[in-house]
């Protein structure tokens, strides 16, 4: 009863030591381990997409320095000689392909429509007649952020509620619009000024040069105001920093370009990492916006430009630039060397996790590492606009395993399983062995209070008994002589039983101090254990038992000590005697088998419970420790004659004996005979 009371006085503790704190970890770690995949996914995600802005600057740069170089190489004396200069300026500049002048009225004086004219002139004229004659509009091309900075600005610094200012298809949104920010509906080419031009016959193709001249001058001042109010480049990078990572600013500044007129760019495709969710199948929003604008108002206020230029779906990039009297230079660009000078800036196109490339306005790669694998281009890993230059034109990054993030999380998730499991075992193992080695400590103590309160009893019986004897002898009050002498042998039995009882507890403190000493000489087993039953047999048989000795032929010699040697043989016959019950048999056995030498001493008693024998020679084990139980005795007996024959290079050890009761058994190393 007392050790299912300590079981369960430890088994709270345990629970909330460990098991509790073990299943918590158990269940975060699980948590994060489910997770793997998708935090593996956010971290190539930006990795990659740190690596595509830098991509996109460099495009960028690349294509800063193609209109610079156009610019320095634009041939001034084009009004002069047309086709000589424009020849010379194809020759020398890869990226031309065909070059055109226009007056400071739109009217085209190079190419001519002429049996002379080349493939590409005629082709010019007949794709872009309108448009550069001022008659026809085409899409503009801008960056929202940079459009509408002061706006994404007065949002972004908005309340932190969420509440960033009126929506955008409020009555409020819209009254005040025209009044807290008059740069924006004052942007060329916005739905107001194209309904005025609309409701003024004239305006535009058929008005009198001198008009539109006077219409082109008002357009060129009111961009120029425009220009003036764009942010500076580092407000510009802020705004989009804002527009990008705040989802409720996109939403309200996309509804504000919507009901200007302004239209998103259609993007080719579906980033893996970027899509809200798995079965989502449209492409992204886009940074860039379109307006519809004439050539005039692209270029009003500017020196010279890019101009991106869609023909159905063939894509083209024009170049422009003013002369002295006015006149405009420029170029269609050559596509090829266009998308060469592209893709030569291009950091390396594959890695052992990526594969980079340049999709085009049609979602095709401009450049593919070689033994590439086929996979569907509109639907990479990661992408990133290019420029309002170049619409629809993505820089896109793809796993070069597609099932990359997938095997890496699996096998990372395999390590973190192991190591979970790995601690989960080292916390609950560490628990166990503390919480037996506390249960242990405790049950030692309680044995050790109980061994003190047996010796005790045990201590005060056999004085009890002397002193009465004693007291009687002294009185004379027994004047029977066979009476008398029966009291003093009871005396001297009850003397050698506190001898005995002493000379355990003195043992066993020496032997856990460790400072008891042996003296190690050559002995003859055979003998000794045959002195010991003479010693034994008349008290023995006094009680009742049948003692039966069987030594080993010849002589049996073994290196000990002596003392030791007995002292464990008599605690071993003390143990048969006591739990002997009706059974009052000893035997004694000697003999040797193989290098070991053996004592055995066996019983014809009740016999060891099963389940028990582990714990027969741990100190103070009784199977009843009460202190009611019917066989006395402190625990030490069993405990103590392991030790002393262990000291010595053997063991005692029990087994169950057949008939009934128990056999225990001293091994000691054997000797030679010297």
């Amino acid at each position: 009863m007392k050790k299912a009371g300590l079981a369960s006085h430890l088994r709270p503790l345990f629970i909330g030591a460990v098991v509790l704190p073990a299943a918590l970890l158990a269940f975060l770690a699980v948590r994060a381990i489910n997770r793997e995949e998708a935090f593996i996914e956010v971290q190539y995600s930006r990795a990659f997409s740190a690596e595509l802005v830098h991509t996109v600057d460099l495009l960028a740069d690349e294509l800063n320095r193609m209109s610079e170089e156009l610019n320095r190489t634009v041939p001034e004396s084009a009004a002069d000689d047309p086709r000589a200069s424009f020849e010379r300026w194809k020759r020398d500049t890869a990226l031309v392909r065909t070059p055109f002048l226009l007056s400071s009225r739109f009217e085209i004086l190079w190419p001519r429509a002429s049996s002379a004219a080349s493939e590409n002139d005629l082709a010019f004229l007949n794709g872009n007649r309108e448009f550069v004659t001022n008659k026809a509009e085409i899409p503009s091309y801008s960056n929202i952020a940079v459009v509408y900075g002061a706006e994404i600005a007065d949002l972004a610094q908005a309340p932190a509620s969420g509440q960033a200012g009126p929506g955008p298809g409020s009555t409020e949104s819209k009254a005040g619009e025209a009044e807290a920010r008059p740069s924006a509906p004052a942007m060329p080419g916005t739905m107001s000024e194209r309904k005025a031009e609309d409701k003024a016959p004239g305006a535009a193709a058929g008005a009198s040069p001198d008009a539109q001249a006077k219409m082109e001058k008002q357009r060129s001042s009111a961009t120029l105001e425009t220009q003036q109010a764009e942010p500076r480049p580092e407000e510009a990078r802020k705004a989009l920093k804002d527009f990008e990572e705040n989802e409720a600013i996109r939403r309200q500044v996309y509804q504000q370009a919507r009901d200007r007129g302004q239209e998103q760019v259609q993007r080719n495709v579906l980033p893996s990492a970027q899509a809200a969710s798995p079965k989502k199948a449209e492409p992204p929003e886009s940074l860039f916006i379109s307006e519809p604008k004439r050539f005039g108002e692209i270029i009003a206020g500017r020196e010279s430009g890019l101009i991106p230029r869609f023909l159905g779906e063939d894509f083209s990039l024009f170049f422009w630039k003013r002369d002295g009297a006015g006149r405009i230079v420029g170029c269609v660009l050559d596509g090829e060397a266009l998308r060469a000078r592209l893709v030569g800036r291009l950091p390396a196109d594959a890695s052992s996790s990526r594969v980079l490339t340049l999709l085009d306005e049609s979602g095709r790669p401009l450049a593919t590492p070689a033994g590439a694998a086929p996979r569907d281009w509109r639907r990479p890993f990661a992408a990133r606009e290019v420029s309002e230059l170049l619409p629809r034109w993505e820089a896109a990054v793809y796993l070069a395993d597609p099932d990359l993030i997938r095997s890496r999380a699996k096998a990372t998730s395999v390590i973190l399983w192991a190591l979970v499991l790995s601690f989960l075992l080292s916390i609950l193992a560490g628990g166990t062995l503390v919480l037996r080695t506390l249960r242990s400590e405790m049950e030692t103590v309680r044995k050790r209070t109980t061994f003190v309160t047996n010796v005790s009893h045990e201590l005060k019986t056999p004085l009890t008994s002397i002193r009465m004897f004693a007291e009687m002898l002294k009185e004379g009050r027994q004047p029977d002589p066979r009476r008398r002498g029966e009291y003093l042998d009871l005396m001297v039995s009850e003397t050698d039983r506190l001898t005995k009882l002493i000379n355990n507890v003195l043992d066993f403190s020496k032997l856990e101090k460790g400072q008891r000493r042996y003296t190690l000489k050559l002995l003859d087993l055979n003998g000794l254990a045959q002195e010991l039953v003479q010693d034994q047999l008349l008290r023995l048989e006094a009680g009742g038992f049948k003692v039966e000795f069987k030594p080993a032929p010849g002589q049996l010699f073994i290196r000990a000590d002596e003392e030791a040697v007995k002292q464990a043989a008599l605690n071993l016959l003390s143990n048969a005697e006591k739990y002997s019950g009706t059974g009052r048999e000893v035997e004694v056995e000697t003999g040797g088998q193989g290098g070991q030498a053996f004592l055995r001493v066996k019983d014809r008693g009740a016999g060891v419970p099963p389940g028990q024998a582990k714990k027969l020679f741990q100190e103070f084990y009784r199977a009843d420790d009460s202190l009611t139980a019917r066989t006395k005795g402190t625990g030490l007996g069993l405990s103590i004659a392991r030790r002393l024959i262990r000291d010595q290079g053997g063991d005692v050890t029990y087994a169950p004996r057949p008939g009934g009761g128990s056999v225990f058994e001293i091994r000691l190393p054997r000797s030679e005979k010297p």
